[in-house]
């Protein structure tokens, strides 16, 4: 029998739990930086803005398998969009670092709006609305923050994306209960 692009969809909709705990990971970074961005120095703060990030998708992972999340599903061509959409920020790195290197105040707004806009192809592939809010909720927090409040958006703007994240979280949860989808 042949698959459907729908049954693709709904297979990894149930296998990865729409990606939610790469949210939940997202958030706990974000909040962590923003914590540290109260300890620690500049300078050290926007190094961590630029590696820290790579902890993410691990954490995510690792929160997944407590919860029975597969993000590696074989025979699954949107699981593997998913993976590449995923590594294209390894794209973005040479980007945050020419901006570190030249503006560095910037780098919240950069790393920001490029990094939510990679969410924008998952609203499609979990047909969810809660990676439409995650995208342009993110993206726009980054550009008002990072545009207009730059004397704060170090120790303000994590805080504001980990929000983000954590009502995506809640978002997708919501989905999945709906659709009748276990989270766990």
């Amino acid at each position: 029998m042949q698959r459907t692009l729908k049954d693709y969809k709904n297979e990894l909709i149930k296998d990865a739990k729409k990606g939610y705990s790469i949210l939940l990971a997202g958030a706990i970074y974000h909040v962590v930086l923003g914590v540290l961005t109260l300890m620690l120095d500049l300078e050290t703060i926007q190094l961590i803005w630029v590696i820290g990030m790579g902890c993410i998708f691990p954490l995510g992972v690792m929160i997944g398998k407590t919860v029975g999340v597969d993000y590696f599903t074989k025979n699954n061509p949107l699981g593997t969009l998913g993976g590449l959409m995923a590594g294209v920020q390894a794209f973005y790195i040479p980007v945050y670092i020419m901006v570190l290197q030249q503006n560095p105040v910037w780098l919240p707004f950069t790393i920001g709006l490029l990094g939510g806009s990679h969410f924008l192809v998952y609203y499609w592939i979990y047909d969810s609305k809660a990676y439409l809010f995650q995208t342009f909720a993110m993206a726009l927090a980054s550009l008002v923050m990072g545009g207009f409040f730059q004397s704060l958006v170090f120790e303000t703007l994590p805080f504001v994306i980990a929000g983000i994240f954590l009502i995506s979280v809640f978002l997708i949860l919501r989905e999945l209960k709906v659709s009748g989808t276990p989270t766990y």
